[in-house]
């Protein structure tokens, strides 16, 4: 199959699924509404990286047998093949939380963060744990250019050259998805905000640990995210803007 005829394919399965929704979004228990009108014919641009965070079994398998959870990993994954179906595919960077060792060396012990990092028990411990494996579900693709970062905080570059990758590669756009919407998303957002990037945050593509927390999840997508102003999109939108964008350059 073409990958242009593939990309369309998957953004009419999404249509078809999300049709009783307004403005089509399909996460659990009720709509988000998008920042930008649902007939926007916005694109990414042909400078944009698609920023998947987190998307690792410790944490997408405390959500997957869920409604949320399901409809979050049906989504991510849909977005993430329909980017890999262009030609030229843009860039694609993913996160994985993981430390050195059970020392943790790379978290101060007397800090804000060490809690965080202490709840995690070893399940994150060195490059080869389980836990901090990409989810399956999701393709990393390193022939079509993916790249996969450690991290050691919620924001996305924390331990790891993402900002260096982003300003060589030309990179003015950046594109999230992740879990979850409270921490990496909301970290990273401020961030990229903060270095002059657009961007775009696929409502669809994010969840809160554990998933029955709705009311935190609305009120990051639909209160705080929108007045930075970072753009709040669906997954229609989103796998729309692919299609109109590019040939993506980095």
């Amino acid at each position: 199959m073409r990958p242009s005829t593939l990309l369309s394919t998957l953004a009419g399965t999404a249509l078809a699924q999300n049709a009783s929704t307004t403005p089509g979004y399909d996460n659990y228990p009720t709509p988000i509404t998008s920042s930008l009108p649902a007939n926007s014919n916005f694109t990414f641009g042909r400078h944009y990286a698609l920023l998947n965070l987190d998307l690792i079994n410790a944490l997408v398998g405390s959500v997957a047998t869920s409604p949320a959870g399901q409809a979050f990993i049906n989504n991510t994954a849909t977005f993430i093949n329909a980017a890999h179906a262009l030609n030229p595919p843009p860039l694609q960077i993913f996160t994985r939380i993981y430390f050195a060792n059970a020392r943790k060396p790379e978290v101060n012990p007397n800090g804000g963060f060490a809690t965080v990092a202490g709840s995690t028990g070893n399940a994150l411990v060195g490059t080869n744990s389980t836990g901090s494996m990409v989810y399956p579900a999701f393709t990393v693709d390193a022939a079509a250019g993916d790249l996969v970062l450690q991290k050691t905080r919620y924001y996305a570059g924390a331990g790891n050259a993402l900002e260096q990758i982003l300003e060589s590669q030309g990179i003015n756009t950046v594109v999230l998805s992740g879990i979850r919407t409270s921490g990496v998303i909301l970290s990273t957002a401020y961030r990229l905000f903060d270095l002059d990037y657009k961007v775009y945050v696929i409502a669809n593509n994010t969840i809160e640990t554990p998933p029955d927390t709705p009311g935190i999840n609305a009120a990051i997508l639909e209160g705080i995210l929108p007045k930075l102003p970072a753009n709040v999109i669906t997954i229609e939108q989103a796998l729309g803007a692919l299609k109109r964008s590019g040939p993506a350059v980095y």
